[in-house]
Order: C-alpha cells, then structure tokens, then sequence
C-alpha cells in the first residue's frame, strides 16, 4: 500500500492535471486529512471495494477511499479506490466553485463539495495541508507528454562562462529535416571553430506525419550554451522544431506539430524549474524581459540581436502557454496582449479610412454626388 507521502504527491500531481491551482490542491489534501487521515479504506458496505488494496475497513455508510466518498454520487469503485482519480472526482467538483476566493475559508470549499457533518474540521485541517503540500510540490513531477528522447551529442557548443541561464527558446528549422536529421546536422563541426559558422540547439523535436509519434532528441547538455541565437547563446536554452517553417500558419502547427508543441511545453517548464527561470511566456509584442520563454524573434526585436524572425506569427501561443502552465504548476502563465495579424490589421486600417467595403462612412455625411465620405473626405471636409 501506499504511504501518507505517496497518497499526497498522487493528489498533487491530479491536481496539476486538472489545472487546480495550489489552494484548490491544499484544499483536497485538507478534505484528506479529515476524512480518512490518508489511510486507503474500503468498506462492507460497498462489497466490491474489498477486492481492492486497502488498510482499514470504515464503518460510515458506504463511504470508502480516501476521501470517504459514496456510490453512487462518486464515480465507479475504482474510481474511489484510487488514490489519483478519486482526487480527480473531487477536483472536478471543487473546479466548479470559486475556491480561490480570499473572502471566504478554505474550508467552506471543501464543504460545500463533501457535505459533511462536521463542516468546520476542514479549516482545522487546512495549515497541516499547506505544510504538507509545501514540503512535497517540488518532488512532484506532473506526467510528462509522450514523446521519445535519446542524444546525439554535439560538440557545438561552448561554457556559459558563468552566465546565469534566464531564457528558454523556441526556433523553427526552415527545412524538412526530422528530429533525427537535424541533430545529426548540428554535428557538423563548425569550421575553425567558429559558432558564426555552424549551429546547434539544446533540443530538436519532431512530430511524424503519419503515426504523430513525437521524438526529442539531446543535442547540447542545458549546462552549455547552445549555437543558436549569437550573443544570447549564453544565456539561453534553445528548442529547434525540425521541419518547420516561420511561415506556417496556425492550422500548419496543429495539424503538423500539437504533439511536438505539447512536448515542448514539457522541457521548458522542466528546465525552468532547474534553472530557476520563472516560467512566464513571453510572446510579441514582446514588452517582456527576461527570465521567460520565448522565441527566435524575441532576441531580434527586444535583446535588439540579428534578423530571425521565428516562430512566425501563425504559431499558436495559446496552445503552447496552456501547455506550459499545464506541466509547470504555475496557475499564473499568462500570456500578454496579442496583435491581430498583419493581413487583419492592415484591412481593419484600409476599412478605417475608406468605410467598409470601401464605400464610405454614413456617419460622417455625403459628397455632392450622395456618396458617403470616407475618413479622409470628413477630415478635409472639417480644415476646408
């Protein structure tokens, strides 16, 4: 059976799953405490549930697990016995509440999800909860996306020289290589050594076409600086999509990449937490500055370093940032404001000036031959 330890890293690690955040979490482990003090029980009541493991017999109705929840309102009796699914039934009811409400008890949350008939032992419970969670979050690692990894090590690469890492950074290939191929490219040795001569990246990630396996292929330990960005080599862990392209549009990168996104959202949440790097991504307009995540076309338009300009405006951040927040823990990963594209901003600018459709702005009046003015026609109307 289970330890107290493993029962709670278990509901941890559900409620990471589900996005709780980490009152919600300290919430469950709470309800835990005062249901069950984390002992697995099964139930006579509930004949099936001794054909489970479990530790001791509860003898209230016909609860059982460690949440002492009840057939038929909780799920199937696997589901209660259960250290992680029970806690996701749990969680999933809790979702529905506004339980990060600083106005009202931890507790009156967990009640309003048990129903119980000691409403008040939950707020009893809670400090322990918080020490518990606060001793074990960091052991504990959400489950990770399915991917393949294995190295094809590169000797392109360098010291950090004592730079301390604060950049996490994403890059497109610009060909139609694999994960594979392309770290095997990053092999070529640089001639005379020179990094403004070869190239190479942390990580190359691959999504297959046919099957979406996903490999992860190790190219340079995270501990040196990759080749990949110049004079933010240092200072960066650099992640290489093989086989795509800047100009993909956001359809491309879910039809041809979700998997390879999510597994990329994996490593940098990972490495993150190893290097201490707030997980924050931080996507154009780019008014962010470091530590974050962030891409190729950050370090040319707000390090102010070279003329990439990948991932390309299609690649979809959303996906990614709720990606990140999913395996990082961080119920706070937001992303900031988002530009509309170029081709959206450039006819909303175009429909502005000229009406839509080009026809003019009933709003602003006619012309001598009845036709509406446009933006410009109002304006020299008005300085006339």
């Amino acid at each position: 059976m289970g330890s107290k330890d493993d029962y709670a890293r278990a509901i941890i690690a559900e409620g990471r799953r589900k996005g709780i955040t980490p009152r919600g979490i300290q919430i469950g482990l709470a309800t835990v405490y005062v249901e069950s003090d984390f002992i697995m029980y099964a139930n006579e009541a509930d004949p099936d549930s001794l054909n489970y493991p479990h530790e001791d017999l509860s003898e209230d109705e016909n609860s059982t697990g460690l949440f002492q929840q009840r057939a038929p309102w909780w799920g199937t009796v696997a589901d209660r016995m259960d250290a992680a699914r029970s806690a996701g039934l749990f969680f999933a009811a809790l979702a529905k509440l506004d339980y990060n409400n600083p106005s009202r008890s931890p507790g009156s949350y967990a009640q309003s999800v048990q129903q119980s008939a000691f409403p008040d032992r939950y707020d009893q419970r809670f400090n322990d909860a918080v020490a518990l969670y606060s001793r074990l979050e960091a052991s504990v690692v959400v489950d990770r996306p399915d991917f393949n990894e294995y190295p094809i090590w590169s000797d392109n690469n360098q010291s950090r020289g004592g730079t301390k890492v604060d950049l996490f950074l994403l890059h497109t290939q610009e060909g139609d290589s694999n994960a594979d191929q392309l770290a095997r490219y990053c092999g070529n040795p640089a001639p005379g050594g020179d990094p403004k001569k070869a190239v190479s990246y942390h990580y190359t990630v691959s999504e297959d076409a046919n099957d979406h396996g996903v490999t992860v292929v190790d190219v340079v330990d995270t501990d040196y600086a990759s080749w990949s960005v110049g004079n933010a080599n240092n200072r960066s862990i650099n992640l290489c999509f093989a086989g795509s392209k800047a100009a993909w549009t956001r359809q491309d990168w879910l039809t041809k990449a979700p998997k390879a996104i999510a597994a990329a959202a994996y490593l940098a949440a990972q490495d993150c937490k190893k290097y201490g790097i707030k997980p924050y991504v931080i996507i154009p307009p780019y008014d962010g500055d470091p530590p974050g995540i962030s891409d190729h076309r950050y370090v040319t338009e707000h390090l102010g370093w070279g003329n990439h300009t990948d991932v390309g405006d299609g690649f979809p951040w959303d996906v990614f940032i709720a990606a990140v927040n999913k395996y990082s823990g961080n119920e706070t990963v937001t992303p900031g404001f988002t530009y509309p594209s170029t081709e959206v901003m450039i006819r909303e600018i175009w429909e502005q000036l000229r009406g839509p459709e080009a026809k003019g702005w009933p709003q602003l009046g006619k012309n001598t031959k009845g036709e509406n003015l446009s933006l410009v026609d109002a304006i020299a109307k008005m300085v006339a």
